[in-house]
C-alpha cells in the first residue's frame, strides 16, 4: 500500500469557509458529488462538515439550514493524515475511527485533498482486479513445458 495518497484522494479538496451557511456547503458538496467538504479558513483546515454532520447536527437538531454557520456544526480540529502517510496508515485510521472521509494534509497542516474510503476501496479493487488479470495472463499462456 504505497500508492501515494492524492494519486486517489480528491484534489484539491472541495471546501468552504468557517462562515458559509449549511446551505452553501450542501450546495458545493452536491455540485462535487461529494460527502464532506474541508472547512478552511486563512489557507488552514478548521474542520470538516459530513454528510452525517447535517443529518445529526443540522436537521436532527432542527437548525436552520440557510442561516446556520458551517462552523458551528462542523467537526473542529479534525483528524487528518499528512501527504506522505501510507494507504495503510490512513486505512487504519479511518476504520478505527469509523471515519468515512480524511482531510490529507501538508506538514504544515494546509488541505491537499481529500480521501475518501470509497477512493481507497476502489483503488484496493482495481489493484485486485489488475493482479487477477496479470495472473490469468500467466496461467493461460502457453509457453515451454506449458
Amino acid at each position: 500500500m504505497t500508492e501515494p495518497l492524492l494519486k486517489i484522494a480528491d484534489t484539491p479538496p472541495t471546501s468552504v469557509p468557517s462562515d458559509a451557511t449549511v446551505q452553501v456547503a450542501v450546495a458545493t458538496m452536491n455540485e462535487a458529488r461529494v460527502g464532506a467538504v474541508c472547512v478552511i479558513d486563512d489557507g488552514m483546515l478548521t474542520g470538516i462538515f459530513t454528510e452525517r454532520d447535517l443529518m445529526r447536527s443540522v436537521v436532527g437538531a432542527g437548525l436552520d439550514p440557510a442561516t446556520t454557520a458551517v462552523g458551528d456544526v462542523m467537526v473542529g480540529k479534525p483528524r487528518s493524515v499528512v501527504v506522505g502517510s501510507s494507504r495503510a496508515a490512513a486505512l487504519e485510521l479511518m476504520l478505527k475511527n469509523h471515519f468515512r472521509h480524511l482531510p490529507v494534509v501538508d506538514v504544515d497542516g494546509r488541505p491537499l485533498g481529500m480521501l475518501s474510503i470509497r477512493n481507497l476501496l476502489h483503488h484496493q479493487v482495481e489493484r485486485l482486479r489488475d493482479g487477477m488479470d496479470s495472473l490469468e495472463q500467466y496461467l493461460l499462456a502457453d509457453g515451454p513445458g506449458g
